[in-house]
Parts: structure tokens; sequence; C-alpha cells
């Protein structure tokens, strides 16, 4: 779920999933949604996906058994994440719904576990979603996400000041321990955080390289050589915040008490 305008037009699609693989919009792909839930039993569990993107997540954890109902904010999204559910193995576990900004539209106590990767951070009200997020969930539930959360300290602050003073984008973010008191402050117990900087930092070099090497010439032939351009520097400078330590992608799991 994101907060208002279209973050994802469909050339941004082409762009994402041209690094991260057909179903993704963010890094590590099925490995990562898999690595985010390790240790559930999600086997004709009920699962709610908030942030379908374009449907990938929701293929992985119907895969392993889980009933998934996926949500999102953005119309542009529902064709590709419906091609990506058509394609799975798994389709009738996989209901997709398109949302409104806001309280979630489903009955409190409604799923065994919430997921989300990587969509939080276009949520303004964090305070809000995880309220909505623990009502929703069954008692003793759980909450595994994964969100992009900065570094702790000075110098990881001044690195995503420093990015978001190129007018890029403009991300604002809460450091894991903020994270982790809002949704102890929430409601939620036995909560758990893991850094994914050091991964992430590796990857994101990886991927400059990939799009400046193997994919540009395709994709400008696509989108278009003046998109390209900005978006090979933003994600240069992304690289950079990931080295430096600022841009922290981060599980989050919590409970919610039984």
């Amino acid at each position: 779920m994101a907060g208002t305008g279209i973050q994802y037009p469909d050339h941004f699609i082409t762009r994402l999933q041209a690094v991260w693989g057909r179903g993704f919009l963010s890094p590590g792909g099925a490995e990562e949604v898999l690595r985010i839930v390790e240790g559930l039993d999600l086997s004709g569990k009920d699962l709610l996906d908030i942030g379908f993107g374009t449907g990938g997540p929701a293929a992985v954890l119907a895969g392993v058994g889980a009933q998934v109902i996926g949500t999102d904010i953005e119309a542009q999204l529902l064709p590709h994440a419906e091609a990506t559910r058509q394609a799975s193995d798994h389709a009738d576990q996989i209901t997709l719904v398109l949302t409104n900004p806001g309280p979630l539209p489903f009955n409190d106590a409604s799923f065994d576990v919430v997921f989300s990767k990587d969509s939080l951070i276009h949520v303004p009200d964090k305070g809000a979603m995880f309220t909505e997020i623990l009502r929703v969930l069954k008692p003793g539930g759980t909450f595994a996400a994964s969100d992009w959360l900065m570094g702790e300290g000075d110098s990881p602050a001044q690195v995503m000041a420093d990015f978001n003073a190129r007018g890029y984008l403009d991300f604002r973010m809460a450091t894991a321990r903020q994270t982790a008191d809002l949704l102890r402050d929430c409601g939620f117990q036995s909560i758990q955080t893991q850094d994914r900087n050091a991964w992430y930092a590796d990857l994101a070099a990886q991927e400059v390289k990939k799009v400046e090497d193997e994919l540009y010439d395709d994709l400008v032939t696509e989108i278009g050589e003046e998109i390209m351009q900005e978006w090979l520097q933003i994600r240069r400078h992304l690289a950079e915040a990931a080295r430096l330590g600022g841009l922290c992608p981060t599980h989050l799991r919590a409970k919610k008490p039984a």
C-alpha cells in the first residue's frame, strides 16, 4: 500500500522487474520472501500480503501453503499481479484486492499472518498501519515483513539527508530501534528486527553493474534514454547510501498477544 499518487508507473515496473525478476519490485526475489517468513508454518494459514506489487511474493507464499489475500492501492499494478497469479501453480490460493489508503477493509482477527515486502516505506503513518495490522491479526498471529529503514546514528541520518537533497526521491525512514518501539507501543509482543544492510550493499553494487553492462541498451529502447539516465543515477546513489550504512532493508517480526 502506498500513499497518494502513482508510485509505480509502467516504465518503473519495467525497470524494476528487469533487475529483480518478473513479479518482484524489490530485491532478493523468492529467496528473500522465504527468509522473511523463515520458521513459520504457513500451510493452510490465512495470510494478508500488504502491497502485492506485481504478485511475486504472493505466488511464493502460496507455494508454501498459504491462502493469500493481497492488497494494493495502485490499479496499474493489478494486471501485472494477475498475470503472475495466473502463471502460478497455486493460483487458486491467491486473491488480489484493490483497496483505498487508510483502514484495511477486513474484519478483526481475520488473518494468521500479515506479510509485507518493502511497501511500508510508502505509508506515511506507520503507527496507524501497525494498529490496523494488529487489529486484523488473529490472537497469537504473526506480523512478518521487510521494510526500508535507516541505520542508527548521525552518520546514516546524514547519508539519507544527502540522498534526499539530490531531489530524486524523498525517503523518510525510521531506524530499527524506532520501528520496534512503535510496534511495541501499538501492542505487539516478541518484536525482532534483522538488519539486511550488508547483504543489500553488496547486491546494490551488483545491480548497478547489471544495469550499466547488461540491461541499459534494451531498457533505453523500451523506455527511453532520459528516463534511464535519471534512474541509473538514482541506482548509483542508492548503492552509495547502502554502502555507507544509511539505507538498511530490515526484516521485522512481531506477535499479536494470544
